[in-house]
């Protein structure tokens, strides 16, 4: 494991994000891991944030499957919960963006086994013991049983 984070807050879960700048590159994918409601599209606010963009421009993109925002790179924000198919997430250009120029930021990547194998690092949260209470775990691919990227058989 790369890193645990308590969260208490959703600023607190804003502010983990903010601790991953420092790694980004051209091309970099993560991945992020959660409930329905567990943090996600916050943490993605916080990373947004953090990179020079707009905060209030984040929306959950799982009506849209895929939102920009500016920043220092451009952020690719993906939303693979409603999708069942790599064929479904090539339909909006997902190559075309995922490894290019920007960072990707992709919920639910463990639905589809070969984006799964494209991410470089994963962010899982967890619902802890209080109403705001999230644990938070990033991760690098490198680091991860084999087992936790095969498709997630309870969202499929």
């Amino acid at each position: 494991m790369l890193q645990s984070f308590t969260s208490f807050s959703p600023q607190d879960t804003m502010a983990v994000a903010k601790k991953l700048t420092p790694i980004v590159t051209p091309g970099i994918v993560f991945g992020l891991v959660g409930d329905l409601g567990a943090g996600k599209t916050v943490f993605t606010k916080g990373f947004v944030q953090a990179m020079g963009g707009d905060p209030d421009q984040v929306r959950s993109p799982t009506f849209t499957l895929m939102n920009i925002y500016e920043a220092s790179l451009p952020i690719y924000h993906f939303d693979l919960y409603r999708l069942e198919s790599i064929d479904d997430l090539e339909s909006i250009g997902f190559s075309e963006f995922a490894r290019g120029e920007g960072i990707s930021i992709i919920e639910w990547p463990d639905r589809i086994s070969s984006v799964a194998h494209d991410v470089d690092y994963w962010i899982f949260i967890e619902f802890g013991e209080g109403d705001d209470e999230r644990l938070i775990k990033v991760m690098k691919s490198a680091d991860l049983e084999p087992e936790r990227l095969a498709p997630n058989p309870a969202a499929c």
